[in-house]
């Protein structure tokens, strides 16, 4: 083989590498408990299978669940989006599907009123999305009735599902697409406290996943010996 074609066959590959090694995943992610998000967990969500090879039943009950929360605009769910490549293939902007009952069958678009960033120049991060729930959105899904669940997709394809759970006193701010009235500062404070202390805790997995990242970067580093495949 001539050097010419030598050369460009392996920049083919350790480019090829690169672009299927460059995830981004929502966090925490249906299908992962007990410990950190892998770059091998990501999923490429389609209309066939929006939360990817993932199983939605047997895993919706055991999911870390993020409760939705109340504020001036009615209800939404905030979560992280962390990245494993930075550039567009790790883009952390998503679109967002709800599926109220938890099945995985009954999808419709929710509004992200908080994106990420498209092109990250770091090659492990996060960002903060917040998705706004439809009008009179009403979680049903799991063996409590009260979970929904999300289907996260970045721009480049990469992404999982993600659950939310609904307390009684935030179905009525669904419906009405209105704050609780003051009888319910008591439960929306509750539900604040709940959401302030999962975010830090996701905070402080992301610092470990930093860790385990720049532990592993010797071998994962270097596309060529990236094989992984969705």
């Amino acid at each position: 083989m001539q050097p010419t074609t030598l050369f460009t066959t392996l920049l083919t590959l350790a480019l090829g590498a690169l672009h299927v090694s460059a995830h981004a995943m929502p966090n925490p992610a249906l299908g992962i408990t007990g410990r950190a998000l892998q770059r091998n967990d990501a999923q490429r969500p389609s209309d066939d299978k929006p939360c990817g090879n993932v199983d939605i039943a047997s895993n919706i009950d055991k999911a870390t669940a993020i409760p939705v929360t109340v504020g001036k605009d009615g209800t939404s769910v905030t979560f992280n989006m962390t990245n494993f490549n930075g550039g567009g293939d790790g883009s952390r902007k998503v679109s967002v599907l709800i599926d109220p009952t938890g099945t995985g069958k009954n999808f419709v678009k929710a509004n992200v009123t908080k994106n990420g960033d498209p092109a990250p120049k770091e090659d492990t991060g996060s960002d903060l999305i917040t998705v706004a729930l439809p009008d009179g959105t009403k979680c049903t899904g799991g063996k409590d009735k009260n979970l929904c669940l999300l289907s996260v997709k970045s721009t480049a394809g990469f992404g999982a599902c993600t659950v939310a759970s609904q307390l009684a006193s935030t179905t009525g701010a669904a419906n009405s697409g209105k704050v609780p009235c003051n009888n319910s500062k008591k439960n929306r404070r509750a539900v604040a406290t709940r959401a302030a202390r999962f975010l830090r805790a996701q905070a402080r997995e992301l610092e470990r996943e930093v860790e385990v990242e720049e532990q592993e970067r010797s071998l994962h580093g270097n596309p060529l010996f990236v094989t992984t495949l969705l």
